[in-house]
């Protein structure tokens, strides 16, 4: 049997929650670039599961004119919701992560930690460790792990995704699995 790639799962709870529970998930610029790509960022707001926020430091990361227009779309749309750094704890904690990490980056993981979100990043290295020991890792997401749950919601099939795994790679972005039905 093969050793399933790594990326992440959107977290299952221990616990069975309500139906109308609802996870924030605070997302990079990096999530947001991919699904602008793909053009589908605006199926952040159809995971009734999680509630999809930016911070204005992620927005400020989005340099490209067409993704600018997709992140502004999904904001109007209400698949994403703007939230600003707003406590001293946060605050401190963001100008910590500034001296390790980019300033969407460090926003994110401070508000997710502070606020206990879980945070959707595509990252490696030093935010994946700083996520992990912070957060734990049943709080991170990332792409692909968004498209394994729309998968599983019926949002999408494989094939759609399959074809958003192209349309990513195209972009430099390799996913370590050769289609969305092997991790299904």
């Amino acid at each position: 049997m093969m050793n399933p790639p790594e990326f992440c799962f959107p977290p299952r709870p221990k616990t069975v929650l309500p139906q109308n529970t609802t996870s924030v998930v605070i997302t990079d610029a990096s999530v947001i670039i991919n699904l602008c790509h793909t053009g589908h960022i605006l199926l952040l707001g159809r995971i009734t599961k999680f509630e999809f926020v930016v911070t204005d430091e992620v927005i400020a990361e989005v340099t490209e004119p067409d993704q600018q227009r997709s992140l502004s779309e999904a904001l109007i749309a209400c698949a994403l919701r703007r939230e600003s750094i707003s406590s001293p704890e946060e605050l401190t904690t963001f100008a910590e992560l500034t001296q390790i990490l980019g300033t969407g980056e460090a926003a994110c993981l401070a508000v997710a930690e502070h606020r206990k979100w879980l945070v959707a990043c595509d990252e490696k290295r030093v935010f994946l460790r700083e996520a992990r020991k912070r957060l734990g890792a049943d709080r991170i997401l990332n792409t692909a792990g968004l498209y394994v749950h729309w998968i599983r919601a019926g949002v999408l099939s494989v094939g759609e995704a399959d074809a958003a795994k192209g349309i990513l790679e195209s972009h430099r972005f390799k996913l370590a699995f050769d289609s969305f039905g092997d991790v299904i």
